[in-house]
């Protein structure tokens, strides 16, 4: 669920009124200004939101949370003044009295054109710890099959979008969605002479984090099977993924060694670009 947290402090705030906006207008010159000059006008007091301006179509979406309550104008009379505008092709409002509201208007989720879900990282922690309470050191195997797969399946989808060349000469941004995706802050750090190894630091990284604070010396068994099968689907060649460093072993940050399988390494020499990283550190080569 998406929700301002102004909105969840003001949930026991009475006589707050709120409301959802949702605006597509024609992505075009000027249309952001005009559109912020009605909003200013109204008096609306916008609390959070996001902009999207897709490459395949000409229509941007805006949409955001406002607090209404000194607002002069009706929600209705502000939408009559926002399709007034020449730019605006559509206005969807929802209201709410009590000084709470919940995003109902963006289902189903988008992420990169397809279909996904918002999940709570408590919520997947808590999945994997009933695999580790029920099938006990098993558990890894279930968690590294499952977790491979996504990963493989993740790179897949981005090779049938753009490319195997675009994925391998485009390897740092498409490891970074990791950070998109709330895993972890991840940065990635590479010997002087070679693009592999490579190591990627997962700073904050939510399986681990979690079993640190619950005192439980664990390592990572998802991040690791998924950024495996990650890169083993990009190249098309087996990886191994190992833990090096771990929070939940009092290191600052969880670290993994990526490489190709010594069966693989051979025949990917021609597929890797020729990077140059003179600052890369070597200490966990």
């Amino acid at each position: 669920m998406h929700y301002p947290k102004d909105v969840e402090i003001w949930e026991h705030a009475p006589g707050r009124k709120l409301a959802e906006v949702v605006v597509r207008m024609r992505n075009q010159k000027g249309a952001l200004a005009k559109f912020s000059q009605a909003i200013n006008e109204g008096q609306v007091n916008m609390l959070t939101g996001f902009f999207t301006a897709p490459n395949a179509t000409n229509i941007a979406t805006l949409s955001f949370f406002a607090d209404i309550t000194d607002a002069p104008l009706g929600m209705s009379d502000l939408k009559k003044r926002l399709l007034s505008l020449d730019m605006i092709e559509s206005v969807d409002v929802m209201t709410a009295e009590d000084g709470f509201m919940v995003d109902k208007q963006h289902f189903p989720v988008q992420w990169a054109g397809r279909r996904a879900i918002v999940m709570r990282a408590e919520a997947l922690n808590e999945m994997l710890n009933r695999l580790w309470a029920v099938f006990g050191t098993g558990a890894v195997t279930i968690v590294d099959q499952m977790a491979e797969a996504m990963g493989r399946h993740s790179a897949k989808e981005i090779i049938e979008d753009f490319g195997a060349k675009f994925a391998t000469e485009q390897l740092d941004e498409l490891i970074g969605t990791y950070s998109a995706l709330g895993y972890a802050d991840v940065s990635i750090e590479r010997s002087r002479s070679s693009e592999l190894p490579l190591v990627v630091n997962a700073k904050e990284l939510f399986e681990c984090e979690a079993n640190a604070k619950q005192k439980v010396v664990r390592r990572s068994a998802f991040f690791r099977a998924h950024l495996r099968g990650f890169m083993s689907a990009i190249f098309d060649k087996d990886f191994d993924v190992s833990e090096v460093q771990c929070v939940t072993e009092g290191d600052d940050v969880c670290s993994f060694r990526v490489a190709l399988a010594e069966s693989s390494v051979p025949r990917l020499a021609s597929v890797l670009p020729d990077r140059h990283h003179p600052d890369a550190t070597q200490s966990k080569f």
